[in-house]
C-alpha cells in the first residue's frame, strides 16, 4: 500500500510540474480562480501584468488593480461584464477588448480577455480560468498605419470620393485615376 501512495505522489508531482511547464510557456496572461473569486494558479505573464511575484496578490476583479475602460477609453468597462465574472455564472467570452489604465504608473494596456467555467461532474461551476491577450502593440502599429496611409493619400490627390465624379467638374470631364480605372476596366473588343 505505501509504494502504491509513494508512485501515485510521485505521477501527480510531475503532473504538476508537466502543468506548470505548459502554463508558463504560453504568451498570453492566463489566470485561475476558484468561485471565492481568490487567483489559485498565474503564470508570469499574468504576475508581470499585475505587478507581483505573487499569484495570491492578484485580483481577479481588475478594478483593484486598473481603472477599466472600453477601447473608446472613455466609457468606464462595467465589472459584471469582465469575462470571471460571467465564467463564474457559467458563461463562456471571448477576446472582450478592454482598456487597462493603471493610474500609479500612468500606462494603459489595450488587451484581450476571455473566459471559461471549469465545470465539475456534478456540473457546477467550481473555478473560471481566463486568458489576457495584451493588443497595445498590435493597436498601436494599426493606428500608425492607417496615419501613414492617411498622410500618403493626401500626397497623391487621393481622397474618399475620387472614384465619383466632382461636382465641379462639367458633365463629361473625368479625373486621371477615373480614365486609368476604365481603361484597366474595358474588355478589348478588337479580334485579334
Amino acid at each position: 500500500m505505501e509504494e502504491e501512495e509513494r508512485a501515485a505522489l510521485e505521477e501527480l508531482y510531475e503532473n504538476q510540474q508537466r502543468l506548470n511547464l505548459i502554463l508558463e510557456n504560453i504568451s498570453d496572461g492566463v489566470i485561475v480562480a476558484n468561485t471565492d473569486k481568490k487567483v489559485v494558479l498565474a503564470n508570469h505573464i499574468a504576475n508581470e501584468l499585475f505587478g507581483t511575484e505573487d499569484d495570491s496578490k492578484i485580483s481577479p476583479n481588475f478594478s483593484e488593480h486598473f481603472e477599466l475602460y472600453f477601447p473608446d477609453e472613455k466609457t468606464i468597462f462595467p465589472i459584471q461584464n469582465l469575462p470571471l465574472e460571467r465564467a463564474l455564472v457559467g458563461e463562456a467570452t471571448d477576446d472582450v477588448d478592454v482598456v487597462l489604465w493603471d493610474p500609479k504608473s500612468e500606462k494603459k494596456k489595450r488587451v484581450l480577455l476571455s473566459g471559461r467555467p471549469i465545470i465539475d461532474q456534478e456540473k457546477e461551476v467550481v473555478a473560471a480560468v481566463i486568458t489576457i491577450k495584451d493588443i497595445t502593440r498590435y493597436k498601436k502599429l494599426q493606428d500608425e498605419l492607417k496615419k501613414t496611409e492617411q498622410k500618403y493619400r493626401s500626397l497623391i490627390g487621393f481622397r474618399k470620393n475620387d472614384n465619383k465624379k466632382d461636382n465641379n467638374n462639367k458633365e463629361g470631364s473625368e479625373t486621371e485615376i477615373e480614365k486609368g480605372e476604365e481603361k484597366e476596366s474595358e474588355p478589348d473588343n478588337n479580334p485579334k
